[in-house]
């Protein structure tokens, strides 16, 4: 249920429902998981660069796209269920939607399911599938929210994606190619987070004319 803007949640109750507990919950079944993993807690609790005596530069784009991904992830899913945007109807699906594959886009990122557990393939295909049909299904309400930028992200990110299967065809060194595949995706997840952005804020205004 969404939430008006002008009667905010208070008191301990909703604190512990909503924020205390599930983070408690995700925070002992993840060294739940890893002592029967055989990860050892320090390993889980410690920052990966502190663990690996690496410089802070190592990792640091790939970092930020995680960043860039969950900050999309946030903004459609708080645009849609906050009530401070006044989203309903399809523009509140298209968000939730969103949000909801932009948190699986972080997750497979930051987790690499895409090359450890899941087919590459098979996700990539899932994604190309789900960015079409969500441009098919709301096709004049994306436009109207974000302009180009939709399907910017897209043509960038699938760009990135292609380029990833076709490194070892391409008459290019690898090194090279990582620099344009990793270029392409950091600029799509960019203008994807700049999509969403765009998404919830111009809901109220096409709430208002639906």
């Amino acid at each position: 249920m969404a939430v008006s803007p002008s009667q905010p949640r208070a008191g301990l109750a909703p604190l512990l429902r909503l924020a205390l507990l599930p983070a408690l919950l995700v925070y002992l079944v993840a060294l739940g998981l890893s002592h029967a993993a055989g990860i050892d807690a320090e390993l889980v609790l410690r920052d990966l660069a502190q663990t690996c005596q690496h410089p802070l530069g190592v990792g640091l784009l790939s970092n930020l796209g995680y960043l860039l991904w969950t900050a999309a992830a946030a903004i459609a899913l708080f645009g849609a269920l906050s009530g401070v945007t006044g989203a309903r109807g399809r523009h509140r699906q298209l968000l939730l939607l969103g949000g909801g594959f932009s948190l699986l886009l972080a997750l497979d990122d930051m987790f690499l399911l895409h090359d450890r557990y899941v087919g590459s393939t098979f996700l990539y295909a899932l994604y190309a599938v789900f960015a079409v049909a969500l441009l098919l299904r709301y096709r004049s309400l994306v436009p109207a929210l974000g302009g180009l930028s939709f399907p910017v992200a897209v043509a960038l990110l699938g760009g990135s994606v292609i380029l990833d299967a076709l490194q070892e065809a391409l008459p290019f060194g690898y090194n090279a190619v990582q620099l344009v595949e990793e270029g392409f995706k950091f600029l799509g997840i960019a203008a994807w987070l700049f999509f969403w952005w765009q998404a919830a804020a111009g809901a109220s205004r096409l709430s208002a004319n639906p």
